[in-house]
C-alpha cells in the first residue's frame, strides 16, 4: 500500500476521523492507529504481520524484565533475537550462496539448500528501532514502556514503519502518551508536507528513474556524457525518493499531532563526507554513531578501524551483496582519511574552520562527485556491472554524442535551484509565517504536481531495505 495510492487514502481518512473524534480516549485513539498500522503492513504481505506482532511481543516483554533487573545477558539475548530475524530474511540466502562458491573454489561440494525467504518490508528499519529501544532501557536512558498498546504503536506506526525515519523511544513514546490537541495550522502543514513529499516522489524521483534505469541497462555502450547524466539522474532520484518518503511520513505524523524527526538537510551541499552523513538519512546516521561507532571507541581509540567497521556494517544493512559491502567500506575509509587530515591540519583539540566562498564550492563539488561515483556501487545490479559503469565514467575513450534528452539536464538544474526553497518551506514555523494565500497556493501547487504524474506507481527505493 503506497502512500500515494487510493487504498492508502481510503485507510487514512477514517483513521483520522476516529483518532480526532476520540482524542480524549487514549485506548480508542491509539487503537485506531494500531489497527490502521496492522492493515497497512498486512496489505503488502499478510504473513509478515505475524513477524511484526512476534517482534512486538518479545521486545515488550524483554524490556519489562530488563527494567526490573538490569541484565547484560538479557540485552544480548533480545538483540540477538532481533538480529537473527534480520539475518535470516535478508542475508541467509546471500551467505549460503557465498559458502557454496567458497567451497567450490577449494574443490569441495557443500550441499546447502538454496535459501530464498521473503523479505518483510521495513525489517531493517523496525529492527534498528527496537534495538535502540532495548539498549536505551538497559542504559537507563528511557524507562520500559508499561502499556503494550503504546509500545505496539511506537513499534508499528504506519507513517515510519517501512522506511523510517527511525524514531527514538525518548522522543516518540511521550507523544503517544499525551492527549493531542487539534491544531488547524499544524494539520494544514501536515497536508503540505504530504503533498510535497508526493510531488518529490512521483513528480521527480519516478521521472528520473526512467533515465537512470536506461543508463544502467547497458552501460558498456554508454557515451561518457550519458553515463554522467545517468548517475546524476540516479543521485537525484534516490535523494528525491527517500526525501519524498520521509517528508510524507512527517506530514502524516503532523496530521495526527505527532512529531517525526527531519531525515534530510540538503546533503548534496556538504563540504565533507562527514557533513554529508550528518545531513543524509540523519536518523540512520545517528543510529550507527550512537549504537556502533561510539561503543567501538568513537574518536578516542582506533578511529580508522571504528569508521571502517561502522560504515561497512551500514553498507551491509543496505543490502546483501559485495557491492554494498564495498560501498560501505570505501565510505568508512574516506571518513577515516578526512579525520586524519583534520587532525594533521588542526590538531585534536580544534576541528578547524569550515570552508567559505569558493573554497566551499570546490569542496561541495568534489564531495558530490565522490558520492555519485560510489552511488554506482549502490545502484548497479552487480559488482561487475558497477565496474563497467565506472569505466565509462572515468576511462577513455571519452565520447559526447549520446541519446539522453536535454530535458534531463533541465530537470536536474531545476531541482538544484528548487531544493533550498523547498527545504525552507518544510519547516513548520517558516511555512506558517507566510500569508495564508501563499500557504494554500503552495500546497495546491504540490498537489497539482503530484496529480499530474499520478500514473507513476513505483515502490519507494528504501522499501527494499
Amino acid at each position: 500500500m503506497l502512500f500515494h495510492s487510493f487504498a492508502f487514502v481510503a485507510l487514512l481518512i477514517p483513521t483520522l476521523l476516529v483518532y480526532w473524534l476520540a482524542a480524549g480516549s487514549r485506548t480508542v485513539r491509539l487503537g485506531a492507529l494500531l489497527a490502521a498500522s496492522m492493515v497497512f503492513y498486512a496489505y503488502h504481505h499478510w504473513p509478515s504481520l505475524f513477524l511484526l506482532l512476534g517482534t512486538i511481543a518479545v521486545n515488550y516483554t524483554a524490556a519489562r524484565f530488563q527494567e526490573r533487573r538490569r541484565s547484560r545477558p538479557l540485552l544480548a539475548g533480545v538483540v540477538l533475537f532481533d538480529l537473527s530475524l534480520l539475518f535470516w530474511f535478508k542475508y541467509a540466502g546471500f551467505v549460503s550462496s557465498q559458502l557454496v562458491l567458497l567451497a567450490a573454489a577449494v574443490g569441495l561440494r557443500l550441499p546447502l539448500p538454496e535459501l530464498s525467504p521473503w523479505l518483510p518490508l521495513g525489517i531493517s528499519f523496525f529492527t534498528f528501532q527496537v534495538i535502540a529501544y532495548q539498549v536505551d532501557v538497559y542504559r537507563g536512558t528511557v524507562p520500559a514502556e508499561r502499556s503494550l498498546l503504546v509500545f505496539a504503536v511506537f513499534k508499528s506506526f504506519f507513517a515510519q514503519l517501512i522506511a523510517g525515519p527511525i524514531v527514538r523511544a525518548k522522543d516518540f513514546l511521550p507523544q503517544l502518551r499525551e492527549r493531542p490537541r487539534f491544531d488547524p495550522a499544524r494539520f494544514h502543514h501536515g497536508l503540505f508536507l504530504f503533498f510535497a513529499g508526493m510531488a518529490l516522489k512521483i513528480g521527480l524521483a519516478d521521472v528520473l528513474r526512467e533515465f537512470a534505469d536506461e543508463a544502467f541497462r547497458d552501460p558498456a555502450n554508454l557515451p561518457t556524457t550519458d553515463a554522467w547524466l545517468g548517475i546524476y539522474a540516479f543521485a537525484v532520484q534516490l535523494f528525491s525518493d527517500f526525501w519524498g518518503y520521509s517528508t510524507m511520513a512527517r506530514g502524516l505524523g503532523e496530521l495526527f499531532g505527532l512529531e517525526l524527526p527531519v531525515n534530510f538537510d540538503l546533503p548534496y551541499l556538504s563540504a565533507s563526507l562527514q557533513e554529508f552523513w550528518r545531513r543524509w538519512h540523519i536518523t540512520l546516521s545517528a543510529w550507527f554513531r550512537d549504537y556502533v561507532y561510539i561503543p567501538l571507541g568513537g574518536n578516542r581509540a582506533h578511529r580508522v578501524r571504528n569508521a571502517v567497521v561502522t560504515m561497512t556494517l551500514a553498507g551491509i544493512w543496505h543490502g546483501a551483496g559485495w557491492s554494498f559491502i564495498l560501498w560501505g567500506a570505501i565510505h568508512g575509509a574516506w571518513l577515516a582519511l578526512e579525520g586524519a587530515w583534520r587532525n594533521w591540519r588542526h590538531g585534536e583539540a580544534r576541528p578547524g574552520t569550515p570552508p567559505t566562498g569558493w573554497g566551499r564550492v570546490v569542496r561541495v563539488l568534489a564531495v558530490f562527485h565522490g558520492v555519485c561515483l560510489l552511488w554506482v556501487l549502490f545502484r548497479a545490479p552487480s559488482l561487475q556491472v558497477a565496474l563497467v559503469y565506472l569505466s565509462r565514467l572515468l576511462l577513455p575513450p571519452y565520447t559526447g554524442h549520446g541519446s539522453v534528452p536535454e530535458t534531463l539536464a533541465i530537470w536536474l538544474i531545476g531541482f538544484a535551484l528548487l531544493q533550498g526553497f523547498l527545504t525552507r518551506a518544510l519547516h513548520r514555523e517558516r511555512f506558517l509565517a507566510w500569508p495564508s494565500w501563499a500557504q494554500v497556493g503552495l500546497t495546491s501547487a504540490m498537489l497539482i504536481v503530484a496529480l499530474g504524474y499520478g500514473g507513476q506507481k513505483y515502490d519507494f527505493v528504501y522499501f527494499a531495505f
